[in-house]
């Protein structure tokens, strides 16, 4: 017989016993290959959504609250015949359905041309006309509609002129269109058309860009460039450069016929700082900034003039005005003196033609104040807050001049295009987007009006006017040329050579590159699961080597008859171990189908928990050939180092070769002061933490694990130490205590099995969530507050203010803080993407103060809170922000004290430093810096468009109804802080659930190696209990000796784990959102101990009655 076919008998004929120790290796194999699949999958299923969602897009050109010309696509293609370039028209909006029974908000509304079907490689929208759209197979879904029924869209009303500048009446947010559903277009064809990071689908709508353009009152404008190419970014950013014309600045060029003089203007009402600075560099050239003011009058006290001052000299209790279109003449504004003239436009002389307190009006406006050189005005002007928040101004100026109408600065062109203002058929059709009193307004005025419309009456020194009425989004509202001064191609010249893509607020990005990136640098799922399911990987292995031994125990004959015919200990090994090889490849095979079908079961799991989150299966499972063969290499190998350890241990024990089979004790003087070490130093780790307030987690989770390891060897020790002390006597406890040590190395497997298991279940059960707990408390997740809400439309008013909620019918007791927002990727955990950008909040830090709780901050912040530390200014010219600590750690890769990179819409680089991360809370995909930073950034930025709202518990249902009804048309998003919660962790939760699970599964296996060693243990003392039987014991105290022998094993095990867990997630404990409960972990550790202790009752009752007492007491 050859070798080979005595090891196929022996694999058939103990093959009972070979599927046991099989088991092992199916359970060690199916986790580590299931844990390397699930780590393959997450990685391709993010990269075919990058994929999915961008077509073939490469790169995108983007620009926020901005617009340029559809026609730099065909430009760009013009310059470098390597770029596909299609236009894109952005907007959100929202979808009505079933007569407004079914809604859907933050819909993507895309305009788009024939030629977007060069980036979604198919003809399906090559044919949209007029009101026809096509829509995502998702958002059909939603809706419940199909091909050729029609909805209403909302869209949001896009303005060349930012929404919060001064004087822009927000009349309209909104448009209405009723459209035809041509299309429905699934996932393959573009239909999760997405340019962030993220594998959620959003809803789409496709349209017309010229359809969308037309209702926006826009002509030929996008905001998007998608681009398909081979080109590095660098040579993109290059050809936009080249393309770029002042009309994607929105300049315009006006010559002024009456004086010969030559206008730039822009769109935008107040030209970008860059620009101005470009223009003023060109010959003749003057700045001009047009303001609306509410009087000039005569002032009753003269001064010298040139004084600024507030009619509210206290910033804490001054009165501030809502933004308002409704003209009512109820305003608490006194704007009736004796002498003066209400709502005019002031200009601006160049600072050589008026000193700061000087001013010159025309021959109208003095007449009608019948003031001469010399007398004294005051002019009072409203300053315009981030939220329309009103503040009357004044300043005080003394007549230097009055000039004819006829002269050229009677001009109305130096009046900026204000629509609803500028260009009024009347004075009482003004719309100025703030309060007009209209019973202010004289007949002299309407008839100054209808003959010179704004043409200003006043004009004061530019360096005045840029102190009194520079603003956010510009100190200049034109920029004029001396008369044969102007240089068309100058202009050109230089607007190409200084001005850079970035100056205009536009963004290239690879974006497909930034996708796969992001899709392959998420979270490590592989070693994710390989790490919270160690304990079941160890418990698999330690049971193979159990069954193995075991199965050499029962075949102690044969191994003898092999030494009686002259087999030395290495060819015995060898037979041995070829078997085991055997049983392991059969273990593993079998472990690799396992193994997919545990990942199926696990995605499974994830997809319906996200569908109605992210609107689609993004998880799919993906099987690489060298991954299972990674997966079965290193598990046969495990397996037979496992299996070789018992094998020679087991040889040197049975030739009696003590020695070797001895375990080696730590001898070495320097191990023992380490074993002792390792409890000293997590505990100092704990006090440490505990002491500063830091609270990391990281940090006691590792104190956790080297308290577990330095009990574990410490108890490991106190066994050798038994067997050393060899005191006199014979008793039960002695008895046990010898039997303890009998197999030091045995009773460590069940206290190691048993330790871990308990570490594991416990450790991760506690870091389960239930954050509905004290959510009405201020330091929750929920910051006290009752919803939280968005809005597709921006809400361009205070809602806190009485007089705006009065105008919308608001009568609820509530209160809202309110953030202005940058988009940006999803930084949640429900994005499996690694992020770099996320969205940017922008909120005033008082509103937040004592509110949330911290995981982790910096030491700059000191005793300060967090939210006001957001005020502070960084020496290194960094920007304060917080986050959620999820965020932080997981979404971003990063820590707190990290800095996030981003372009800001000047173009330069925005540095922001991650000071502080928040305890789990609503803020989760959140970057929060203070508004002053924000707005410092982002200028132009208008309205905000996410919210908190607080109120009285009790009253949470009609604030709700209140605020879903008055801001319905804004595509108003809100849900209960609590549900935003459980929402967002109910991700992290299932993951626990899973590894819990898993821990479970391995403390089963716990559970039968302990009944493996039961039984070996039982097997070797056949005699001494025979011995014992024999002498008069009865069966009751032999059972009692053996089970406390192994409840004590059982009981050291599970209290080592306990400790080591609590200590490893302390914060968790701690923390007021956490699920975690002393009573909770008592019963899993009770039920731990039940189960444990049943198996041994059960498996030690049934050994002792089957002894055979005669048959037990032969001498072999």
């Amino acid at each position: 017989m050859t070798k080979l076919q005595y090891i196929l008998k022996t694999f058939t004929h103990y093959f009972r016993q070979n599927l046991l120790v099989a088991l092992g290796v199916v359970v060690s194999t199916t986790v580590l290959t299931g844990s390397l699949i699930i780590g393959d999958s997450v990685r391709y299923s993010l990269e075919q959504s990058t994929f999915s969602r961008l077509g073939n897009t490469t790169h995108l050109v983007s620009v926020t609250d901005r617009y340029f010309r559809q026609e730099m696509a065909n430009e760009m293609e013009t310059a470098n015949p390597a770029l596909k370039v299609t236009p894109v028209l952005q907007l959100e909006g929202m979808a009505v359905a079933g007569g407004g029974e079914l809604r859907a908000n933050k819909v993507q509304i895309n305009g788009i041309r024939n030629d977007f079907s060069k980036m979604a490689g198919t003809g399906l929208f090559d044919s949209l006309q007029n009101n026809e759209i096509a829509i995502s197979a998702n958002l059909a879904e939603r809706l419940q509609i199909k091909e050729g029924d029609n909805l209403l869209v909302r869209i949001q009303k896009a303005s060349l002129i930012p929404m919060n500048a001064p004087f822009v009446s927000a009349e309209e947010t909104s448009v209405s269109l009723q459209v035809n559903v041509k299309k429905v277009v699934s996932a393959e064809k573009l239909g999760r058309f997405n340019l962030k990071n993220s594998q959620t689908a959003p809803f789409n709508i496709f349209l017309s860009i010229n359809r969308l353009n037309q209702l926006m009152e826009f002509e030929g404008k996008a905001n998007q460039l998608l681009i398909s190419t081979e080109l590095k970014n660098d040579e993109i950013v290059a050809v936009v450069k080249s393309c770029l014309t002042p009309a994607d600045a929105g300049l315009q060029i006006e010559n002024i016929e009456k004086s010969g003089e030559t206008q730039i203007s822009t769109e935008r009402v107040f030209l970008d700082e860059k620009i101005a600075e470009v223009l003023q560099k060109l010959p003749g050239a003057t700045p001009i900034l047009t303001y609306f003011v509410n009087n000039i009058e005569a002032s009753p006290n003269p001064s010298k003039g040139g004084e600024q001052k507030s009619r509210i000299q206290n910033p804490e209790s001054r009165i501030e005005y809502p933004a308002s279109n409704n003209q009512s003449p109820s305003i608490s504004i006194n704007l009736h003196f004796s002498s003066s003239i209400p709502y005019s436009f002031v200009s601006t002389l160049a600072n050589s033609a008026l000193a700061e307190n000087e001013i010159v009006l025309n021959r109208w406006a003095a007449d009608d104040l019948q003031v001469k050189p010399g007398d004294s005005l005051r002019l009072k002007y409203f300053e315009i807050g981030p939220l329309r928040q009103l503040i009357i101004k004044e300043s005080d100026f003394v007549l230097k001049e009055i000039i004819a109408m006829d002269n050229p600065l009677s001009d109305p062109t130096l009046v900026p295009h204000l629509p609803g203002l500028s260009d009024a058929g009347h004075c009482r059709e003004w719309e100025a987007g703030v309060p007009i009193n209209l019973d202010a307004i004289r007949d002299k005025d309407e008839k100054y009006w209808n003959d010179f419309k704004g043409t200003p009456k006043a004009f004061i020194s530019k360096q005045k006017a840029d102190e009194i009425w520079g603003n956010r989004f510009g100190s200049n509202t034109a920029v004029r040329f001396a008369a044969g001064s102007f240089n068309n191609d100058l202009f050109l010249k230089t607007f190409k050579s200084e001005i850079n893509p970035g100056d205009l607020g536009m963004t290239v990005s690879p974006v497909r590159e930034q996708g796969l990136y992001a899709a392959r640098n998420g979270t490590d799922f592989s070693g994710l699961f390989i790490g919270l399911s160690f304990f079941l990987l160890v418990a698999g292995i330690i049971l193979t080597s159990l069954l193995f031994r075991l199965n050499l125990e029962n075949r102690a004959q044969q191994i003898k008859l092999f030494s009686a015919l002259g087999f030395g200990e290495k060819q015995v090994r060898s037979f041995y171990l070829a078997e085991g090889l055997a049983v392991a490849l059969t273990g593993g095979l079998i472990g690799l189908v396992v193994s997919v079908l545990y990942t199926s079961l696990v995605f499974k799991i994830l997809n319906t928990l996200w569908f109605e989150i992210v609107r689609t299966d993004v998880l799919l499972i993906k099987i690489f050939p060298v991954t299972l063969f990674t997966g079965l290499i290193i598990s046969l190998v495990v397996s037979l180092l496992a299996v070789f350890v018992s094998v020679r241990r087991f040889q040197n024990q049975f030739s009696g070769n003590r020695k070797k089979a001895k375990t080696a004790r730590l001898k070495s003087g320097w191990m023992k002061p380490v074993i002792y070490l390792l409890p000293v130093i997590a505990v100092l780790l704990v006090v440490y933490q505990v002491a500063t307030g830091q609270m990391n987690p990281g940090l006691f989770f590792v104190s956790g694990i080297l308290l577990l390891t330095g009990i574990l060897l410490i108890l490991r020790e106190f066994l050798f130490s038994i067997e050393k002390s060899g005191s006199a006597g014979f008793g039960k406890k002695r008895l046990i205590l010898l039997n303890l040590v009998r197999n030091k190395a045995r009773s460590m497997r069940v206290i190691t099995l048993f330790a871990i298991g308990t570490f594991m279940l416990v450790s991760t059960g506690s870091n389960k969530l239930d954050l509905s707990a004290g959510a009405q408390k201020k330091t929750s997740g929920t910051g006290g507050f009752l919803f939280f809400a968005e809005s597709s439309v921006p809400v361009l008013f205070d809602i806190n203010d009485k007089n705006k909620r009065a105008d919308e019918g608001m009568m609820e007791d509530f209160s809202a803080v309110q953030f202005m927002k940058v988009e940006g990727d999803d930084a949640s955990c429900l994005n499996l993407n690694r992020i770099s950008q996320p969205a940017i909040l922008g909120v005033e830090p008082a509103a937040l103060a004592g509110r949330f709780s911290f995981a982790v901050k910096t030491k700059e912040t000191g005793e300060t809170d967090p939210w006001l530390a957001l005020k502070q200014t960084n020496d290194d010219g960094t920007i304060p922000a917080i986050a959620d600590q999820t965020v932080i750690q997981w979404g971003l890769g990063m820590k707190v004290g990290d800095i996030l990179l981003y372009q800001n819409e000047k173009g330069d680089t925005l540095r922001l430093k991650l000071i502080a991360g928040t305890t789990p809370s609503v803020f989760q995909g959140f970057v929060i810096i203070s508004t002053q930073n924000f707005l410092q950034n982002y200028p132009t930025h208008s309205g905000t468009s996410v919210f908190l709202v607080e109120g009285k518990p009790e009253n949470q249902q009609p604030i709700g109804d209140e605020l879903n009804s008055v801001f319905r048309d804004y595509g108003w998003e809100m849900t209960t802080t609590v549900s935003r919660l459980v929402e967002f962790y109910s991700i992290t939760n299932t993951y626990l659930s899973i590894f819990m699970a898993l821990g479970a599964l391995g403390l089963i296996l716990g559970t039968i190696g302990l009944a493996v060693i039961l039984a070996r243990s039982l097997l070797e003392r056949k005699r001494e209990i025979a011995v014992m039987l024999a002498t008069g014991f009865d069966t009751n105290p032999i059972f009692r000796i053996i089970a406390f022998e192994y409840f004590i094993l059982l009981v050291a095990g599970v209290l080592t784990g306990l400790l080591a867990a609590v200590t490893a997630v302390l914060p968790a404990f701690l923390s007021p959102g956490s699920d975690a409960s002393g009573s909770t972990v008592a019963l899993v550790v009770a039920l731990i101990l039940v189960n444990g202790f049943i198996w041994i009752a059960v498996l030690t009752k049934a050994m002792l009655q089957k002894k055979n007492l005669v048959a037990d007491l032969r001498v072999e």
